[in-house]
């Protein structure tokens, strides 16, 4: 019985060990952060830059109260050249695959914006 136990035991312990490095690895790892919120209209840009090698998969979550019309989530590679841009939608999960060794600019441009919105880039595998 006592067997039993500790075979009970240590696969709990194991279970619970994968899944948790399960959910930290899930997302990948991030790049950066924007979490703004305005009460009062507001035009600005705000960025998030990262170093991406060709290849790299980068996922982007986004969320945003629903009046965010006046908001754009454009990625820049660094010759400013737009590489992807983030369709308008409430919460959002997409990825996107860097063509080239770069640094990159996701920018959050937004005119007479009232409301808040959060975006997380990570790189993937």
């Amino acid at each position: 019985m006592k067997k039993k136990s500790i075979i009970i035991g240590i696969s709990i312990v194991i279970v619970v060990l994968l899944g948790t490095w399960l959910m930290m690895n899930h997302n990948g790892k991030v790049l950066g952060s924007m979490n703004q919120t305005y009460t009062e209209p507001t035009t600005r840009t705000s960025t998030i830059s990262f170093l991406g090698e060709a290849g790299d998969r980068i996922k982007f979550s986004f969320a945003a109260d629903k009046r965010h019309e006046n908001l754009d989530m454009i990625l820049y590679d660094s010759e400013g050249n737009a590489v992807y841009e983030l369709d308008s939608a409430d919460k959002l999960v997409t990825y996107f695959n860097l063509d080239s060794t770069d640094e990159y600019t996701l920018s959050a441009e937004y005119r007479d914006f009232i409301g808040k919105f959060k975006v997380k880039v990570y790189k993937v595998d």
